[in-house]
């Protein structure tokens, strides 16, 4: 048999019977120190008659009994405990988890004082409304950490939330989409619990994977309540920069960032998974516990069996209200009235409170102040570590915290008790922890050596109570989640080796498509150097189209230039033309005036020879008159010396220039037959080796007709000099 200790729920106020001897000893000292006094004040003689009525015995008693009662307070405050109870508590409850955003966006003051600073009050609004639920709380920006996990200390969290500031997060943003993924990873694959996600933030996400994370939330049955923080007007954000001066959060360009509320990003997230969307205000937090989480049945986890130990504060108590009757009962006087009973039921009222006040550990634990319980328990241990009782206890505390490494320890330690039933409920309890430590457990070799180790638990709490049916029944489902474990490994190892084969298959048609592919970029890398090699050779064609059509361009220019300058030289031979044909016209001026001055020398001479020809005819018919009267034979010469004699030799012009000639026989043939014969008459002059006038004026007319010549013989060449240049 198990010995049963007495214990304590509040070992502290044993302390305070230290105090009583020294209060015995004020209570002496105050006696002593009144007789000391009356002695000096009142005469031997008189001191018996005026204190003779005070009995000294009386007074001790009544000293002592004070002093008892003080002691026996004490020992009441203490919260002595002797013995157990046997109590059965279902564990029912909600795994709650609130996602706050900690981004630069949540600095912004269109909602008084921030942002961030009404998202943490909302957060402490709602905390206080949940009733033996856990809670977690997740930190978010461009990433998410969990800040808190899933507790039933709800100081804890607080707490944590107290730390959330912008830097938090070092990654700036609004990455709802990791919120919620770090959410699901804290409430774990534990089934049997409800589960509930509050958003709070602002809602500017850069992308639109939130929608795609709340889709897959709600598959693992997670509802997502969203709470919209900010205006749709907007707001600047202000900061404090490192010199200490204020100012706004700036983009790229220098312009000042203007964030905004996006409601529709928000209820499309809670609207995908059950929830709803609330904009921030005071209620908020009510209404979505009362709407969204209130509603929401809580899971039952099973039963949890504990032993809870009796309170005995009753005993020390009523024996200090009984000495304390006895005080007032006992007066100092010998011949004393004894009190009524109307001032013992005053003190007693009056010590009421304070003895209400100081609760126990079970009373804790009944009220679903599991942690506080957890402590006095533990408290209790460090007295009476052997105690299985309190070890017991401590187990189902830690139990109901979700601290199932912690109880499974205690319980473990209870099972040593030489108690049946306190065996036979730590076995129980024991293969309850290991099937939640089993359940949290992401390995699945951990898992199943949980759930075995359970079976066995449940096994020996059955071998110590055949009847007890809620371990047989818990058994059961344990061995058919370890059949159904079993079956979904097979499962996965097939659907393992099917997405193996269909991995490869995809990995060899990959491989094969990418050959081909790679063949494709080839023959189109091929051709494209083709084209690029077309490409280069119409553009060197090009280029040498261009260069022909500036070397055409440079060679008409220079074809222009060289005809400029041939009109040029053509401009300056018509004007040296111009001025030869105004000399040429100059000189047949000359020339007919020259000739028109031989014309009148000619008729002159024409004039003269008829002169002379008529004296000289006149004379020779005289001549002959008179040769014939003297001789006859002398006719037949005379016949002679008429002939004409023969042409003069031409001039040595004439021999040169047959232009001469033939300018002269055109003179000749246009002479009339007067002048004819008196050229004929001038040539006949010239016979003895005198120039005629008709000599003299061809060779006038062949030395003119040099000179041209000289002229158009250099005239090609002045021309030519010109083109040169």
């Amino acid at each position: 048999m198990e010995t049963i200790a007495l214990t304590f729920g509040s070992p502290l106020w044993l302390w305070g019977l230290l105090a009583l001897p020294v209060f015995a000893a004020l209570y002496v000292w105050s006696h002593l120190r009144g007789r000391a006094l009356i002695s000096k004040v009142v005469a031997p003689r008189l001191r018996e008659q005026l204190a003779g009525s005070v009995s000294v015995v009386r007074r001790v008693v009544r000293g002592v009994l004070i002093v008892l009662t003080l002691g026996l307070v004490l020992v009441a405050l203490a919260q002595p405990r002797y013995g157990f109870i046997q109590q059965e508590i279902k564990q029912r409850g909600r795994d709650i988890i609130v996602a706050v955003d900690t981004s630069k966006s949540m600095l912004a003051t269109d909602v008084a004082p921030t942002r961030l600073a009404r998202a943490k009050l909302l957060t402490q609004d709602l905390i206080r409304l949940l009733k033996g639920d856990r809670v977690g709380l997740v930190a978010f920006a461009g990433s998410a950490f969990l800040q808190a996990p899933l507790t039933l200390d709800y100081g804890a969290v607080i707490n944590a939330l107290d730390e959330l500031d912008t830097n938090v997060i070092p990654k700036g943003g609004t990455d709802i989409a990791s919120a919620i993924s770090t959410a699901e990873q804290a409430f774990g694959k534990a089934e049997g619990q409800t589960r509930a996600l509050v958003l709070l933030t602002d809602g500017e996400e850069l992308d639109e994977d939130g929608v795609a994370a709340a889709k897959k939330a709600a598959e693992h049955g997670i509802r997502i309540f969203t709470v919209g923080i900010g205006s749709p007007e907007g707001s600047l954000i202000p900061f404090r920069s490192e010199d200490g001066r204020q100012d706004f959060v700036r983009d790229v360009s220098g312009k000042p960032v203007q964030t905004k509320l996006d409601e529709s990003r928000l209820k499309e997230i809670a609207k995908a998974t059950g929830g709803f969307f609330v904009p921030i205000g005071p209620d908020a937090a009510k209404e979505i516990f009362q709407q969204g989480i209130e509603p929401m049945d809580a899971a039952e986890s099973g039963i949890l069996s504990s032993r809870q130990p009796l309170e005995r504060y009753q005993w020390p108590l009523g024996l200090a209200v009984g000495f304390l009757m006895l005080w007032l009962l006992l007066g100092e006087k010998r011949r004393g009235r004894p009190r009524g009973a109307v001032a013992v039921a005053l003190i007693a009222l009056a010590l009421a409170p304070r003895l209400d006040a100081a609760s126990s550990g079970l009373q804790d634990y009944q009220s679903g102040n599991y942690d506080r319980a957890r402590k006095v328990f533990e408290q209790q241990l460090k007295k009476s570590p052997d105690s299985r009782e309190v070890q017991f206890n401590a187990g189902a505390s830690a139990y109901k915290l979700g601290d199932f490494e912690q109880a499974i320890s205690h319980f473990t330690s209870a099972l040593l008790s030489e108690d049946n039933k306190l065996r036979e409920d730590a076995a129980y309890n024991l293969a309850n922890s290991l099937v939640r430590r089993g359940e949290a457990a992401k390995d699945k070799p951990a898992k199943k050596s949980d759930w075995k180790n359970a079976i066995e638990q449940y096994t020996e709490a059955l071998n110590l109570d055949a009847k007890n049916q809620q371990a047989k029944e818990n058994r059961d489902i344990v061995k058919k989640l370890l059949e159904e474990l079993d079956k979904q490994e097979k499962q996965q190892d097939k659907k393992q080796d099917q997405k193996k084969d269909q991995k490869d298959q995809q990995n060899k048609d990959q491989k094969d498509q990418q050959n081909k592919q790679d063949q494709q970029n080839k023959d189109q890398k091929d051709q494209q150097n083709k084209q690029d090699q077309q490409n280069k050779d119409q553009k060197d064609q090009q280029d040498k189209q261009d260069q022909q059509n500036k070397d055409q361009k440079d060679q008409q220019d220079k074809q222009d230039q060289q005809n400029k300058d041939q009109k040029d030289q053509q401009d300056k031979q018509g004007q040296h033309n111009k001025d030869q044909k105004d000399q040429q016209d100059k000189q047949g001026q000359q020339n007919k005036d020259q000739k028109d001055q031989q014309d009148k020398q000619g008729q002159q001479n024409k004039d003269q020879k008829d002169q002379q020809d008529k004296d000289q005819k006149d004379q020779q018919n005289k001549q002959d008159q008179q040769n014939q009267n003297d001789q006859s034979p002398k006719s037949q010469n005379s016949q002679d010396q008429k002939k004409p004699a023969a042409a003069p030799t031409p001039t040595p012009g004439e021999k040169k220039e047959g232009d001469v000639k033939a300018n002269a026989g055109e003179e000749k043939k246009d002479q009339k037959p007067e002048e004819q014969g008196a050229a004929a008459a001038a040539e006949e002059q010239g016979k003895d080796g005198e120039m005629s006038a008709a000599q003299a004026r061809a060779l006038l007319k062949s030395l003119n007709s040099e000179e041209e010549k000289v002229n158009l013989i250099q005239q090609p060449t002045s021309q030519e000099v010109l083109r040169d240049w």
